[in-house]
């Protein structure tokens, strides 16, 4: 299938490793929320730190959080070299995976693609709003796109990832005494 994320860089914190692509394969069989952010937009941060504070980042198997830096439109100066801005942003932001760098945008017009099939020229479209944040569900369907950054947001997106998540595997297996139902020792068979 073809790449949705073909990073221009990384922005980590650890030393330098090969990250391959982040691709529809990849990610199926995983709920997914991908946050399109910049460091430029203060707001963007806000999305990020707090979709990471409320989601599952690290603590269930079947999700993915996938974090894009996107460059500011050409006509933005930047203060420093965009991608050390990034990785100092980053840093600041202690967000436990990987920042994925676009310096292209490809994969935001990927996206656009994705939720537009009828639109044959990812040229034609603009880009995203930055931030922006993309659910997946376990089919790598998008099933809701969030652009900008309102009060309420972080909510509406957990209650929809718990919804696709379901219980995990430990909350729905209980033993016998949890479920008031009891096993019969064999002496009183």
């Amino acid at each position: 299938m073809e790449e949705l994320l073909k990073p221009s860089g990384i922005v980590e914190s650890t030393a330098p490793q090969v990250i391959a692509p982040v691709t529809l394969d990849k990610l199926q069989g995983h709920v997914t929320v991908v946050v399109f952010w910049g460091p430029w937009i203060p707001t963007s941060e806000e999305a990020v730190s707090r979709l990471a504070g409320m989601l599952p980042v690290t603590t269930r198997k079947d999700f993915r959080f996938v974090a894009v830096a996107c460059p500011p439109p050409p006509d933005r100066t930047l203060p420093e070299d965009f991608l050390v801005w990034t990785h100092t942003t980053w840093q600041g932001l202690h967000v436990p995976t990987l920042c994925y760098v676009d310096l292209e945008r490809t994969s935001q017009y990927r996206f656009l693609l994705l939720a537009q099939p009828e639109v044959s020229e990812a040229a034609t479209l603009p880009p995203l709003p930055i931030p922006t944040i993309v659910l997946l569900d376990r089919n790598g369907l998008i099933r809701a796109v969030w652009t900008g950054w309102l009060p309420g947001y972080d909510r509406q997106v957990s209650q929809m990832v718990d919804r696709l998540l379901g219980p995990s595997v430990s909350e729905t297996s209980q033993s016998p005494a949890d479920s008031g139902t009891s096993v019969p020792s064999p002496e009183s068979r």
